[in-house]
Formats: structure tokens, C-alpha cells, sequence
């Protein structure tokens, strides 16, 4: 299976390489290779994963360019990843793993008569099948406000905060809380509601189209959790774009970290986790 999952990943960057030096065009569509290694901070011999994904994309608004009042965007991410080596000490570990994201932002108004400077309303969604280690299905709906401005004339720094109301639903499945612990699944289980932030940083040089990006959500679940239960997350990524050719053709390197809190110790440790990637990103 991994054999085959890396032929048809070598297959279709060398279909997509054809096109490095096509003209350019508007089109929202894009297909993504990436190559990916993780593991938690407290056993990284253990947990240490590596494999490599496959990515379809639709993006309304491409990395570089910025949002315009009473413009609609989409951007919608579909991921299948395939993992050489699963979590060792997790049976139940599946070496597949799938990503939906859907996210939807409108800039409705300019403010100071600055019209890079806007406000919107967005709504979020994710859902993640095996993919974040301990996780079987994790979803994640989240709508608010979010500010968004862009600063140079030559060089571009682009900023923006979101919050909103979110509602997050987690089925976990690990050997360790239950045969050690004694945590049976439906204790593993939690969904609520609670707040939902983002912080997105990027920098961009414009005659090289390279971009710096650093982005930081959180996730607070506060209310509406049944017996007491609790979830809270952090997600730092810090992220190096740059085209090839033309930027129809983009490579992006990223390191992410992410720490996530319940209101019991349910695998035995901190429940932080590391993640690099290198993705080849094509445009068609």
C-alpha cells in the first residue's frame, strides 16, 4: 500500500510539472503532494510517525493576494495521508488518515475608508478521520467576526484575527487510557461548545512572491460539556512558501505545534505534538 501510494504521488507531480511553465491563470483549483513525519514531545521514539498525503484544493483567494469588501471566498482542503510507521504502541492505530476543511470569510465592510482594512463574517469547519495521533474522528464548526489588514506598498505584511462561537465533538480511541488506565471509551468521548480564536502573521516579498506566515488558533470548550468534561487546544504553525516558476507552482515548508488539554490525563503524558511537512502545491 505504501508502495503504491508513492507511485501515484510521483505520477501526478510529474503530470503537474508539466505545467511550471504554462501561462498563469485565475483558477481556484489546486492539487497538493506533501511528505510529513510526527510525534508527542514526551515519547517521541513511541510515536514517531512518517508518511505522505495527498491534497485537493479549491482556494477563492491564493496565498499572496488579499481579501476585497463584498467579495466572497472559499477555501476547501481534502486530505488523504498515508503513514510508513503508525504510533508502536497503539494496536488500534490505522495507517490511513483523511482532513476536511471548509472555510467561508465575506468582508462586508472597509474600515476608516481603508480598504485593506476589512471586516468579516467566516465561518470554519474541520474534520479529521485518525490523523492527529489518539484521535479517531475530531470535529470542529466555528462562525464569528474577523479583522483582516494589509500593511506595504512593495513588500506585504497581512494580519488578521478571528473569533467566534465553535462547537467541537472528539471520539478517542487509544490502547493506553483504556487497558492502563481503565478509561473506557465512552470517558474518552467529549463534545461543547466554547470559543474560537485565530491569529494569522504573513509577510510577503514581492519580487520573489516568498512568504513568511505564522498563524495561532485556540480552541476554549467552556459550556455544555456533559459531566464535567473539558477540551482545549493550541495550534501554532510556522510556515515558509515559496513558487516555483510561477506561483502556480508552490513548495511550503511548515512546522506545527499542537497542545491539547482535557480535564484528566487521558494517555499518560502531556498531550503535545509535533509536526514538520514539505508540500508541493500546483495550481491549475
Amino acid at each position: 500500500m505504501m508502495k503504491t501510494t508513492i507511485l501515484c504521488a510521483a505520477l501526478v507531480l510529474i503530470y503537474c510539472s508539466n505545467f511550471a511553465n504554462a501561462q498563469e491563470t485565475d483558477s481556484p483549483m489546486a492539487i497538493s503532494l506533501l511528505s510529513g513525519i510526527e510525534a508527542y514531545e514526551d515519547s517521541p521514539h513511541s510515536s514517531l510517525s512518517k508518511g505522505v498525503g495527498i491534497s485537493f484544493i479549491w482556494d477563492d483567494l491564493k496565498y499572496d493576494q488579499k481579501y476585497q469588501v463584498g467579495e466572497h471566498y472559499v477555501r476547501a482542503r481534502g486530505t488523504y495521508y498515508y503513514e510508513k510507521d503508525s504510533e508502536k504502541y497503539d494496536e488500534d492505530r490505522y495507517r490511513d488518515s483523511m482532513d476536511g476543511k471548509l472555510h467561508y470569510q465575506y468582508p462586508f465592510m472597509s474600515i476608516n475608508d481603508n480598504e485593506d482594512f476589512t471586516l468579516s463574517v467566516f465561518g470554519h469547519y474541520e474534520g479529521h478521520y485518525n490523523s492527529q495521533q489518539l484521535e479517531e474522528f475530531e470535529h470542529l464548526a466555528a462562525s464569528g467576526l474577523a479583522i483582516n489588514n494589509r500593511f506595504g506598498d512593495l513588500n506585504y505584511y497581512d494580519v488578521g484575527f478571528s473569533l467566534g462561537l465553535a462547537y467541537s465533538a472528539e471520539e478517542k480511541d487509544d490502547d493506553w487510557p483504556r487497558e492502563e488506565q481503565g478509561i473506557s471509551e465512552d470517558e474518552l468521548n467529549r463534545s461543547g461548545f466554547g470559543y474560537y480564536f485565530q491569529w494569522e502573521n504573513s509577510y510577503t516579498f514581492s519580487h520573489t512572491g516568498v512568504q513568511l506566515a505564522f498563524n495561532y488558533r485556540r480552541y476554549d470548550g467552556l459550556w455544555k460539556y456533559d459531566d464535567n468534561k473539558s477540551y482545549t487546544f493550541n495550534d501554532i504553525a510556522f510556515s515558509v512558501v515559496i513558487p516555483l516558476a510561477n506561483q502556480h507552482n508552490l513548495l511550503r515548508f511548515q512546522t506545527q505545534y499542537i497542545d491539547r488539554e482535557s480535564e484528566q490525563d487521558l494517555i499518560g503524558f502531556e498531550d503535545t505534538l509535533y509536526r514538520a511537512s514539505v508540500e508541493y502545491i500546483h495550481y491549475f
